[in-house]
């Protein structure tokens, strides 16, 4: 090989060298600005779910990775588990969301659980004698049939409910009940009927009184549950005077001593 020839080649190789060089120092800062915001969106889907409360229910880890953030770890109901993957994806730059915390039931029996269930609904401020809600467990899920006279009560009670400790799944089957003039002032001469009768003085003065009116599409049935026969059997006849309607059930039921 004559001396020009090896010049050529070192010429050559040299030239490519620089090229690999040159691709290397280019990819570096794409790579590394890669990593930060992988980092930064990571650090902005924590801040979300810290401001969601989350980690006052359980520990959540987050990974994020060219748009997907992971989330791990566990919860203490699936309300929280689901506030947990709504808050991920409010975040930017977030297209998708793994879904993988499990929620912790923490020994907690479907005893407790419709306990509490009872508590929050009772306690919900929009709860009135013109609703009723039903309550099942099937282990730790959660189940509710019934009527409510607003959307936004379903949505409510549904949102309240998921929260409960160690509730893993939750069916809202409750009916929002038609829009009605009709059926709102039936309510209301039901309602005046048997709550301004002087023998049912006790009932009215409770906070929650037992003896719910459930009126759809001109309809009446009676809910809840009375001392007696005789009081069952005196709320019949009281609503039956009311008013004018089209049917009429009575499903109260007698308290078991």
């Amino acid at each position: 090989m004559s001396l020009t020839q090896r010049g050529e080649i070192t010429v050559y190789k040299t030239k490519l060298m620089l090229l690999v060089l040159a691709a290397t120092v280019i990819a570096l800062p794409a790579m590394s600005q890669q990593h930060n915001s992988n980092s930064e969106v990571t650090a902005r889907i924590q801040d979300k779910l810290f401001h969601a409360n989350i980690f006052k229910h359980g520990d959540v880890r987050v990974t994020f990775n060219n748009g997907v953030a992971t989330l791990t770890g566990a919860v203490d109901s699936v309300g929280v588990k689901m506030d947990a993957v709504r808050a991920a994806r409010e975040v930017d730059d977030v297209n998708q969301v793994v879904d993988n915390i499990r929620v912790d039931t923490d020994d907690t029996s479907y005893r407790q659980i419709l306990q509490e269930a009872r508590r929050k609904i009772l306690t919900y401020y929009a709860y009135t004698i013109f609703d009723w809600v039903t309550l099942e467990a099937k282990g730790n899920v959660l189940i509710l049939n019934g009527e409510v006279t607003q959307p936004y009560k379903k949505s409510d009670i549904g949102y309240y409910l998921s929260h409960i400790k160690g509730v893993t799944g939750l069916e809202n089957d409750l009916e929002v009940l038609p829009v009605s003039d009709y059926d709102d002032e039936l309510r209301i001469e039901v309602a005046r009927a048997i709550y301004n009768d002087p023998y049912f003085i006790n009932y009215a003065d409770q906070a929650n009184p037992p003896i719910h009116i459930i009126v759809k599409n001109g309809n009446v049935t009676l809910e809840g549950v009375v001392a007696s026969e005789e009081d069952r059997t005196k709320a019949a006849m009281d609503a039956q005077l009311a008013g004018t309607f089209f049917a009429f059930k009575n499903d109260l039921r007698v308290e078991q001593m």
